[in-house]
């Protein structure tokens, strides 16, 4: 008797652990299935960061670009979506992606974005698949053009600074400091954006300036500097004092000492004159040059004192047009101007290790149809007012990308409005 029911009992407990297996096996199927959809959601949720993140990046380009003047400058709307579709990466192996990118007129740019790839159930769920669909638009903040750059960067460094009652006019264009912009005394700037990645400090901005802009990158720092002749193997021609006549000095490596004073004049024939030697322009001397670039070499530089003039237009064309005075990038000398003869500084006056110091006693540069400086340190004094004008379209030299009105890249500040 007690076997027989010791066999019933074994079958109960069998067919009650068959029941409890089924069970769990039904169990496993939906829990395995969200498991599923929900690693898919995940994986969702990141591609969807991706193509947003590459329509940002996309847009943000196109909005730079944008600031570029000339059509050869700019990028297409082609390669704007090429550029965003590079962003994504091997997503596009696994979903159907393709970026719209478009140009509005109030200098936005505007890049859609759509993927689709399979669903759940053989893309019933959602019917058609996952529908992946972003937007991006992205604009410049800059609608004036980029007049000066100090460049000193240091945290408490001071690269533009102005003192007694001296002074920048620039009123419609951006005057920027990589690190602190300092007024003192009397001094005043007037332009159409004055600001400082540091401070600005002082009473004399119109407007008020800004403090803690985003820096700006030397827009030349990439530009080939090359001499024709190393000054090491140009022949001394010691030092040359002129007091009076005209000396005519064309293109070319100069290796002598020029002082011009008295009555004299230095006419520089047009063309690039890389000077291996100073440059002192004093007295009632002159300097004058048109479609002229002067550029000095390490620890040479110009200097304009007394009641000396400076007459100095651009290079038109060739491998400097837009510029006017140029020192190499190991050159860390002070360029001086403490003549208020200096009317016409027609071009860009690039030191980017140098140093601007302007003392003269009245406007500089005032007769220049535009001008743009970008130097290490500027510094201002006395009664020196240094005029910033900007008639790009009347010059017969043209501006450089990268300032101006062709300020563009990494030195335009732009933001994204969605």
């Amino acid at each position: 008797m007690f076997p027989r029911l010791l066999s019933r009992s074994s079958m109960k407990a069998r067919v009650q652990s068959g029941n409890i297996t089924v069970m769990a096996g039904i169990a496993i199927v939906p829990l395995a299935m969200i498991i599923a959809m929900s690693s898919e959601l995940v994986a969702l949720s990141s591609e969807r960061a991706l193509m947003q993140s590459a329509a940002d990046a996309a847009a943000l380009s196109g909005a730079q670009n944008l600031t570029l003047v000339g059509a050869s400058a700019r990028q297409s709307t082609d390669d704007v979506e090429r550029f965003a579709m590079a962003q994504v990466g091997e997503f596009a192996n696994r979903a159907t992606v393709s970026f719209n990118a478009s140009q509005g007129n109030d200098g936005s740019y505007t890049v859609d974005g759509l993927a689709v790839r399979s669903s759940f159930f053989g893309d019933l769920v959602p019917p058609g698949g996952f529908r992946i669909e972003v937007k991006s638009i992205a604009e410049s903040l800059q609608v004036q053009p980029l007049c000066i750059i100090g460049g000193e960067d240091a945290v408490g460094g001071k690269a533009i600074t102005a003192a007694n009652n001296s002074g920048v006019l620039a009123k419609n264009c951006l005057v920027h400091s990589n690190s602190n912009f300092e007024l003192t005394n009397n001094a005043t700037v007037e332009a159409g954006t004055p600001r400082a990645t540091g401070v600005a400090s002082g009473s004399g901005f119109t407007p008020a300036a800004n403090s803690g802009a985003l820096k700006m990158v030397d827009p030349f720092k990439d530009k080939p500097m090359n001499w024709p002749t190393n000054c090491a193997n140009v022949p001394n021609g010691g030092a040359q004092t002129y007091s009076a006549g005209t000396i005519t000095l064309p293109p070319g490596t100069h290796g002598t000492y020029y002082t011009i004073t008295g009555n004299a004049v230095l006419k520089l024939l047009p063309g690039d004159h890389y000077f291996c030697k100073r440059l002192d322009v004093l007295g009632n001397g002159r300097l004058e040059g048109d479609d002229v670039v002067l550029l000095f070499a390490f620890s040479f530089s110009l200097k304009a004192a007394g009641n000396s003039s400076v007459s100095l237009s651009g290079r038109r064309s060739g491998d400097w047009a837009g510029f006017v005075i140029v020192a190499t990038r190991n050159n860390g000398n002070k360029f001086i101007i403490s003549s208020s003869n200096v009317d016409k500084l027609l071009g860009t006056i690039y030191l980017p290790w140098g140093t601007l110091e302007v003392s003269a006693p009245g406007s500089v540069a005032e007769g220049s149809q535009w001008s743009v400086i970008v130097a290490k340190y500027i510094a201002l004094s006395q009664n020196a007012r240094l005029v910033i004008n900007t008639d790009y379209e009347g010059s017969p030299v043209p501006v450089p990308i990268g300032v101006g009105n062709q300020a563009g890249g990494k030195n335009v500040p732009l933001r994204l409005r969605q």
